[in-house]
């Protein structure tokens, strides 16, 4: 999956929230940046994004520039599923038999609790600004981001089994 990095706010004001493509600081940027609250909480926004920007590879690649569009993608994963099946025949003919089924969703995930699970952004929107009527922003990033992804345990990253019985004739 592919997605974009934009601010929480909207610096073009071109009336959207959702579309402005976040500029990534360098550090020094990062330092000269207005950003909510006390002075203690903007030393901590301020240290909070560029721990941040270093963890993430995309953004702490691109420093300096603007995110691209749909340039950002999710970490690879693999599910991988197996279908054992077993037939029983009734009669000599082979016309007529029961068949047992077992299917395992996402086996790796049952092998090993790391793997198979999807991991889903954070927040896509990870600044927060606003614009004042001479043209100044002023920015907001939370301090508890800490990771770029977190895990989803939804039933899409959990191993599933099912069984069936068929009768064929």
């Amino acid at each position: 999956g592919r997605y974009s990095y934009t601010y929480a706010g909207d610096i073009n004001r071109d009336g959207s929230n959702l579309n402005d493509l976040i500029y990534i600081p360098t550090a020094n940027q990062i330092n000269a940046m207005v950003f909510t609250g006390t002075n203690a909480e903007q030393a901590a926004q301020r240290v909070a994004l560029e721990n941040f920007i270093q963890q993430d590879e995309y953004l702490n690649g691109r420093r300096g520039s603007y995110a691209g569009k749909y340039a950002t993608t999710l970490p690879w994963r693999a599910n991988h599923d197996i279908k054992i099946l077993q037939d029983f025949f009734l009669n000599t003919q082979k016309s007529k038999s029961i068949q047992l089924s077992v299917d395992i969703l996402n086996f790796g995930n049952l092998l090993n609790s790391d793997w198979g699970v999807r991991k889903n952004p954070t927040n896509t929107q990870p600044i927060g600004v606003t614009v004042d009527a001479a043209g100044y922003p002023t920015y907001s990033f939370d301090t508890n981001l800490k990771s770029t992804y977190t895990n989803d345990f939804s039933l899409l990253s959990r191993w599933q089994m099912q069984f069936g019985l068929r009768y064929i004739f």
